[in-house]
């Protein structure tokens, strides 16, 4: 890990904020591990990036489909959320890979623990650490 910047929220509106703040900076094909305890702010923070990158679409927890997928012309955000699988198969398969190798698109995943052994060419982790009520630390690791 090279770069790391830290954030600090202290309300859901400065988490969207930072999340649209730091979508510009993401180049598509990555991957984005969003990595944090229930309700840390991980959706939130997804909510902002995915209206920082302009697309109009209304983000919501993947947790049960465990993919929503949000398209902008010829891009693509694809959120996962992988905390109910139970093996890096069931990633594989409903084309985990191939969501992962769009160079179009970036790749933000809510547990993704389950895939860590995957090589990825650009990775990014994300720590949400909840402090207090609507506190939150943001730590950026490239």
């Amino acid at each position: 890990m090279q770069d790391q910047n830290y954030y600090h929220s202290k309300s859901q509106k400065e988490t969207e904020n930072i999340g649209g703040k730091i979508s510009n900076s993401i180049q598509y094909g990555s991957t984005v591990f969003l990595i944090g305890d229930l309700a840390s702010g991980k959706t939130t923070f997804t909510k902002g990036f995915v209206k920082g990158l302009g697309f109009k679409s209304k983000v919501q927890s993947p947790t049960f489909p465990i993919l929503n997928e949000y398209t902008l012309n010829d891009k693509f955000i694809f959120h996962f959320d992988l905390y109910r699988l139970k093996s890096i198969s069931e990633f594989l398969e409903i084309g985990g890979l191939e969501y992962l190798a769009n160079k179009n698109g970036i790749c933000l995943i809510e547990w993704p623990e389950l895939i860590n052994s995957l090589d990825f060419e650009k990775k990014i982790e994300i720590n949400f650490i909840h402090l207090q009520d609507n506190e939150r630390e943001i730590k950026i690791s490239v």
